[in-house]
């Protein structure tokens, strides 16, 4: 490999870390903790699951599992963001 081409192969190796795989390392950690923070939530708050996984016969980390399997990004992304709200503005009342 020639020298320019080396240095070129660097410079692109260098922007792809920075601008794409770091990035992308950073979202999946913040899916993450939405994820960890709706299943946190909801099991503690199982009343608010949809009628039907309420009325399941299975166990109340079985219905939130599926529950959450089963949400969009932006829908999952909305509640944990409502879900964060509300504790602040119920910290702030204290």
């Amino acid at each position: 490999m020639s020298p320019e081409t080396r240095e070129a192969a660097n410079a692109l190796r260098q922007f792809l870390f920075e601008r794409v795989y770091n990035i992308a390392r950073e979202e999946a950690e913040r899916a993450r903790e939405v994820v960890r923070l709706l299943y946190q939530y909801l099991i503690g708050h199982d009343e608010a699951l949809p009628t039907e996984y309420k009325l399941r016969d299975e166990s109340v980390a079985r219905r939130v599992v599926d529950y959450i399997a089963g949400m969009t990004d932006n829908y999952a992304q909305g509640m944990a963001e409502r879900i964060i709200t509300s504790q602040h503005e119920r910290k702030a009342r204290i």
